[in-house]
């Protein structure tokens, strides 16, 4: 069992933008939350099969905050909501950088498909992960961040 740690938040401000999503006919609130617990950052891991538990240090240490950036189709029946969590990101507190950024499984959201993962993977989801740069470089402006 790993121990419960939590840390002060960044002061990067959390980010909430909602767009008609042109493709899916839908709208779409797109997110950016700061994990600030390091229970939060496994149940990113879970999700998105990847590695954010093991940056809770880095991240108590003041050096990295791990974000997530998650998609809610507010068109959907209110018991079919489900906020999907479509990037993590990884900022580099004192360089002001996002340094790294991946979906499920590692995927990018410009990389060549992999199949084996796809097939993990929803169409939606896809789509989704191809349209997430975009709010990311949205809220990467308005906090002043770089691409590290």
């Amino acid at each position: 069992d790993v121990e419960f740690e939590t840390w002060k938040p960044s002061g990067f401000r959390e980010f909430d933008h909602t767009a008609l999503d042109p493709q899916l006919k839908r709208n779409i609130q797109w997110t950016v939350h700061e994990l600030i617990t390091s229970q939060q950052l496994y149940a990113e891991g879970r999700i998105m099969h990847h590695c954010a538990g093991s940056y809770a240090k880095r991240c108590a240490a003041g050096e990295k905050s791990i974000w997530s950036l998650r998609a809610l189709d507010l068109d959907a029946a209110e018991e079919n909501q489900i906020q999907e969590c479509v990037l993590t990101i990884e900022v580099d507190n004192k360089k002001r950088a996002v340094v790294q950024n991946a979906g499920k499984f590692n995927l990018k959201p410009f990389g060549k498909k992999h199949n084996a993962k796809q097939r993990n993977t929803s169409n939606v989801y896809l789509h989704l992960l191809r349209q997430s740069p975009t709010f990311m470089r949205m809220w990467m402006d308005r906090e002043g961040l770089s691409h590290g």
